[in-house]
Formats: C-alpha cells, structure tokens, sequence
C-alpha cells in the first residue's frame, strides 16, 4: 500500500477554516447577505460540473472560505473509478483551492448501473482491496489526499458494528487518507442498529479526522431514525458533538441543510454553536 508523506499535515495543521454551512444555490442570496457570519461553505462538487458553472462557482470562491464533497465517486464499487468524473473534481478542487477532496466510504454504482443513493461496501478482505485500489487511485489523480465520510445504513452489516469501524480505520490506515465525521449519521446508525457511538470512535483514527458533518433528521412511524438534512440539529446530536468535541480537532465544521430550509439565521445560529463547541477559543 502507498502513501503521501506529508500528507498527515493536513489533519494536524494550526489552520482552521471554522463552523460554516454547506452552499446550496437556493440560498445563494441569503449567503452573500450574511458572508461575515459564516467561516467557510462547503462546495457539493457534482452540482458544479460543467463550464456554465464555473464562472459562478468562481464567484463563490472569491466570497467564501471553501471545502469541497462529493457524493459518486462511488469509492466501495469493485470496478475503478472512471477517469472523466476523476477529471471534473480535479478541476473542482483545483478551483476552490482544497487542500483535500470529501467523498462518503460507500457504493454509489457497479457497471452499467447506479444504486441512486449511498449504499455501505461490503465488510470482507476483497472488498477492503477494492477500497484501498480506489482510494489511492483518487488521491493520486486529485493531487490531494481524499476525506471518507462515515454513511448510514438501514441493514445491518453482519451485525458488527466495530467490524465496519475497523474496515473505515483499515482504509484510512493504508492510504494515508483523511476521515470527514458525520456525527448525526454515527448518532442515527447507533440508535437503528443499537450499538455505543463513542466505541465505534474507539476503532477510528481519530487525529485523522479533519471535517466535521452536523444534520438533522426525522424519525419515521415506525421508529426508524432517518438522515434527512431537513431539520435543525437535534439536542442528542448537539450531545455527541460535544463528546466527539473532547477528542477530535476538526478544521472545519459544516453544517448541512438540504430541504424544509428555516430562516437563514436558525442556520447561521446552528452554525455558531458548532464553532463554540468545536472552536472554543477562535
């Protein structure tokens, strides 16, 4: 397995981009109204593809601090990831000047057909290689390391939760990679499938987290707990934060937002209180 010296540094650097949210074009007013207000933005790649963006995107850039997610790279597919969507998020990247590139551990297609939504890879020793191949094939072509996000799952993955955290921590131990920790996803995973959220922190490399994720979500008639982005930040997910707040030093914290959009300042007030659990002393 290869690795980037140096590339550590981007985990552990002094510099801190801050709370902030993630950039929907909805809202694009409401976010050029309150630019002081928020510390960095977070760019969802695949929305920005093509040239008729770019001079728009370009005018974000110029406005905002910026991180950079994705959401089909599909990292856990067995196949390679296809070189034309390698090329459109370099490009992205480069744009906004990200010292790293977000993208969920998860499958979002196999040839010649696309799942539609996040689906978890496979816990087994051909799947974890497949990961591994894919990661380092991104990291090489993008120029900077890749941060995985932790995905929801509604089946459960053999019924070891801390072999999926040990299968996240193999990946990012053998590519040298960086970690993006979705609190309200790890939140909604341990009550679906009952399992401590802070052991499943036990089984992560943690100094590898540099992205913080935070979203509210809804429950479903029959218990289920959902990663909707359609809500404000709930108070058991503000609860871990402030546990994960303990041990983790993120260098940016986003909060997301994706339907039923609030008054723009209930998201600019969920975003200070992250930078005030998160970044006490900035």
């Amino acid at each position: 397995m290869t690795s980037a010296p140096g590339w550590t540094d981007v985990s552990l650097s002094p510099h801190v981009c801050g709370a902030g949210l993630g950039y929907r074009k909805e809202l694009s007013q409401e976010f050029s109204d309150h630019r002081d207000r928020v510390d960095v933005v977070e760019i969802l790649a695949d929305q920005w593809f093509g040239d008729g963006n770019r001079e728009r995107l370009s005018g974000i850039v110029d406005e905002f601090s910026t991180v950079v997610h994705g959401v089909g790279m599909s990292v856990g597919s067995a196949g390679r990831i296809p070189q034309e969507y390698l090329r459109d998020i370099r490009d992205i990247v480069r744009m906004c000047g990200a010292s790293y590139h977000s993208e969920h551990l998860a499958v979002t297609h196999v040839p010649g057909m696309s799942s539609g939504h996040l689906c978890p890879p496979v816990i087994s020793e051909e799947s974890l290689r497949a990961c591994i191949r894919n990661v380092e094939q991104a990291q090489e072509f993008l120029g900077v390391p890749l941060a995985l996000e932790n995905i929801t799952y509604s089946m459960s993955l053999g019924g070891d939760h801390m072999a999926a955290a040990s299968f996240f921590r193999d990946i990012v131990k053998a590519t040298d990679c960086l970690i993006l920790l979705d609190i309200a996803n790890l939140y909604i995973n341990s009550k679906n499938h009952r399992f401590d959220p802070l052991e499943y922190l036990d089984h992560l490399p943690i100094e590898r987290v540099v992205q913080i994720h935070l979203a509210g979500g809804v429950v479903s008639d029959s218990g289920k707990y959902i990663d909707s982005h359609s809500e404000q930040v709930g108070l058991a997910i503000w609860e871990l934060a402030a546990e994960v707040a303990k041990v983790v030093r993120p260098r940016s914290v986003i909060i997301e937002r994706d339907q039923n959009f609030p008054d723009f300042t209930s998201l600019l007030e969920d975003a200070a209180k992250a930078r005030g659990i998160f970044f006490p002393c900035v």
